[in-house]
């Protein structure tokens, strides 16, 4: 069976359903079993509690795609300010790319944004392909003020999280705003 939630169709027309094979709840065993990292639309968010607690279990045992120093830790959203390392271990955003797979904290001028609707990019330099941004995903845009494309624009700050590559570049998710500080 399928269960709708608030929103029928996603901007792709794509339906979003929970699913459901007898009593068997498919997407909580997903993230139970660490197959699946959760991600809500909004203002689809019925689930939302009980999948974050799940997903932090499925980290903890480190179950799934926790067992890979590839995914940003669901924890790292709920106690990240306790996790800010001292001055002396933030890096340079030019340097993020020798960190890969390291939960650090860069700092640097965000120079560009734009948010798509479906995320919100912190630019560190103009040529946005090639270096360090700072991501937020439409799932989590209800954690933070009103536009942060505007918010961060022209502000120096420090991102705190996990290094990943992508497309050749390196980039943080911020899933939480305990994770990005403004300092200037």
């Amino acid at each position: 069976r399928l269960e709708k939630d608030s929103m029928n169709l996603d901007k792709y027309e794509r339906l979003l359903r929970y699913v459901y094979v007898r009593d068997l709840f498919v997407n909580a065993k997903l993230i139970g079993k660490g197959y699946a990292e959760v991600r809500f639309y909004p203002p689809n968010f019925r689930y939302k509690k009980d999948f974050e607690n799940l997903e932090g279990i499925a980290y903890r045992n480190r179950k799934g795609l926790w067992a890979f120093a590839v995914f940003q830790p669901p924890e790292i959203t709920t106690v990240a300010e306790k996790l800010f390392p001292p001055e002396e271990n933030v890096i340079s955003w030019q340097d993020a790319d020798k960190y890969y797979g390291k939960t650090m904290t860069v700092e640097g001028l965000i120079v560009r944004s734009y948010n798509s609707g479906n995320a919100c990019f912190l630019n560190f330099h103009s040529e946005w392909r090639k270096y360090f941004t700072a991501v937020i995903f439409a799932s989590d845009f209800d954690k933070f003020p009103p536009d942060p494309e505007n918010l961060y624009l022209n502000k120096k700050v420090r991102v705190m999280g996990l290094i990943k590559e992508y497309k050749g570049s390196p980039e943080i998710i911020i899933r939480s705003l305990s994770q990005i500080k403004i300092i200037k």
